[in-house]
């Protein structure tokens, strides 16, 4: 009786475990590209190059984050703290209206690194 119950435990917690998933990685690259996906919003070419140039640097400043040793409601406060940051700047870069536009079309574009990396949802 003592060991049906144990393997009914050990199964249990097997079954358990796998079933959660742990997060992705997802390479600085493929979100990089992703937020450089902007072509709809017809900007100039300095516009343009601006816009690539802060999103690298801010690329940057979310991965420090997320390969930090913080525990993960630190990391996502962070986050949190650098997206507001970047509407912010965004705003000053593109105006109102393009930036609604670009968070709307970077909403869309991010729907797979987010899936593979919960914490990237709070980047934008």
């Amino acid at each position: 009786m003592k060991k049906n119950v144990l393997l009914l435990i050990l199964s249990l917690g097997l079954g358990i475990s796998s079933h959660v998933r742990a997060q992705e990685n997802v390479p600085k690259e493929v979100v990089l590209t992703t937020l450089n996906s902007f072509n709809k919003l017809r900007l100039s070419n300095l516009k343009t190059s601006e816009l690539m140039k802060y999103n690298e640097g801010y690329v940057e400043k979310v991965y420090k984050i997320l390969e930090s040793d913080q525990l993960e409601k630190d990391q996502k406060d962070d986050l949190k703290i650098l997206a507001d940051a970047r509407e912010r700047d965004l705003i000053n870069l593109l105006g109102s209206s393009k930036t609604r536009k670009y968070a709307h079309l970077t909403d869309r574009e991010m729907r797979l690194p987010v899936h593979k990396n919960k914490l990237l949802k709070y980047i934008y």
